[in-house]
C-alpha cells in the first residue's frame, strides 16, 4: 500500500470519532443517534482488521506483538483510568457523585470492563490478539467457524446473563463479575468484524486507482445503511444491545465499508486525518474530561445570546467548540504527556 492509501484509514476514523462525539450529545434526534450507532463503533473494529492486513501482524512474533499492542492500547486504558479516578475522587469530594458509583467505578477499571468510554480499548485489545492467534493456529476455514461461533454465542450469552444481572443489580460483586465476562462477550463480537475486514482487504488493496464505481458502492451502502438502522432501532456496543442480530450486522458492515468506500475515493482533508490519527484521545477524554461538556455551556450561552438561531446551529457549536479544546489537548498531550499512550517523548 502506497502512503496516500493510509489517508483513507484516517479519513474514516475520522469521521468516525465526530460520530462518536455527536452520538454522545443528548440534544440529537433518535433517529440520528439510531443511525449513528449502527456503524460507528463496528467501523473501528473493521479498521483494525485491514491494517493487521495490510501490516502482516499474523506473520510477526507473537509474544513481541502481543507485548507491543499492549503498549498501544493498554497503556492508554491504564492512564484514563487514573485519571478518570482522580476526577472521580474530585467529584466525591464535591458530592457530584456517591461512594457505591465511586466504587463501581474503580471496579469497571480493574475488571476491564472499563469506566465510561473505556470498554473500547479493552475489546480493541482482546479481540485483535484474539484473532491474530487463532488465524495463526488454525486453518482458514475453521478459525473464520470458531470465530463466528464465538460471536454468536456471545450475543446469546449477553442475553442470558442481563437477567441475571438485573436481579443481582445491587451487589457489587455479582454485577462485577458479570461484568468482566462482557469484557470477552464484547471481544469476542469485536473480532468478528475484524474477521470480515481482514479477508475482505485484499479488494481495496487491488483497487488502488480512484473509481467512481467504488465512490457510488460506498454512497449506495450509506443509504441502505440509513433506511435500515431506522428498522433495527438504537444498538449500544458498549452494552452489547444489539437489537435483531442480522441487521445489525448488516447495517454495520453497510455503514462501516461504505464510509470506506467513500474516503478512499474523495479528497483527502487533512483536518479530518488529524481527528482520524489522534482518535483515541479523543475517544478517551470528551466525556469523562468534561471536554464535550464544557462545549455544551458554551453553545447554550451562544444560544441565549442569538435567540433566533436553529437547533443545528446550536449543536454546530458544541461540535465546534469540543474539537477546538480536543485539539489543544491532542497537542499538549502529544508534546508533554506521550507516555499517557505508552509513547516516547520525542
Amino acid at each position: 500500500m502506497t502512503q496516500k492509501r493510509l489517508f483513507y484509514f484516517d479519513m474514516a476514523k475520522g469521521i468516525g470519532i465526530i460520530l462518536v462525539v455527536l452520538g454522545h450529545v443528548e440534544y440529537i434526534s433518535d433517529e440520528l443517534r439510531t443511525w449513528i450507532s449502527s456503524f460507528h463503533m463496528p467501523l473501528f473494529f473493521i479498521i483494525s482488521g485491514m491494517i493487521i492486513y495490510f501490516k502482516n501482524e499474523i506473520d510477526q512474533d507473537f509474544k513481541t506483538l502481543t507485548m507491543k499492542k499492549f503498549k498501544m492500547i493498554m497503556i492508554p486504558y491504564i492512564s484514563f483510568t487514573i485519571i478518570y479516578t482522580i476526577i472521580d475522587i474530585l467529584n466525591l469530594y464535591l458530592g457530584k457523585i456517591d461512594i457505591t458509583r465511586f466504587i463501581k467505578n474503580i471496579l469497571d477499571g480493574l475488571t476491564f470492563y472499563g469506566s465510561s468510554v473505556l470498554w473500547f480499548l479493552p475489546a480493541l485489545f482482546l479481540s485483535e490478539m484474539g484473532f491474530i492467534y487463532i488465524t495463526r493456529k488454525l486453518p482458514k476455514i475453521t478459525s473464520i467457524i470458531i470465530i463466528f461461533a464465538m460471536a454468536l454465542l456471545a450475543y446469546f450469552l449477553q442475553i442470558k446473563i442481563s437477567d441475571f444481572y438485573s436481579v443481582y443489580e445491587s451487589n457489587l460483586l455479582v454485577t462485577s463479575l458479570i461484568d468482566f465476562i462482557r469484557v470477552f462477550l464484547r471481544a469476542s463480537i469485536a473480532m468478528s468484524f475484524i474477521c470480515i475486514s481482514y479477508y475482505s482487504f485484499h479488494y481495496f488493496q487491488n483497487n488502488e486507482a480512484f473509481s467512481y464505481k467504488e465512490l457510488l458502492v460506498g454512497i449506495l451502502f450509506f443509504i441502505i445503511n440509513l433506511f435500515l438502522s431506522q428498522l433495527n432501532g438504537c444498538v449500544d456496543f458498549h452494552f452489547i444491545i444489539l437489537e435483531n442480530l442480522a441487521l445489525f450486522y448488516i447495517c454495520a458492515l453497510l455503514g462501516s465499508f461504505g464510509l470506506i468506500l467513500i474516503c478512499k475515493n474523495c479528497k483527502y482533508f487533512p483536518q479530518i486525518g488529524f481527528l482520524g490519527k489522534n482518535s483515541l484521545i479523543i475517544m478517551c477524554t470528551h466525556v469523562n474530561c468534561y471536554i464535550l461538556y464544557a462545549s455544551i455551556l458554551i453553545a447554550w450561552q451562544i444560544d441565549s445570546l442569538v435567540t433566533r438561531a436553529k437547533s443545528y446551529v446550536f449543536l454546530f457549536n458544541i461540535m465546534i467548540f469540543t474539537f477546538l479544546f480536543e485539539t489543544i489537548l491532542i497537542l499538549l498531550i502529544n508534546r508533554f504527556f506521550p507516555f499517557i499512550l505508552g509513547r516516547s517523548r520525542k
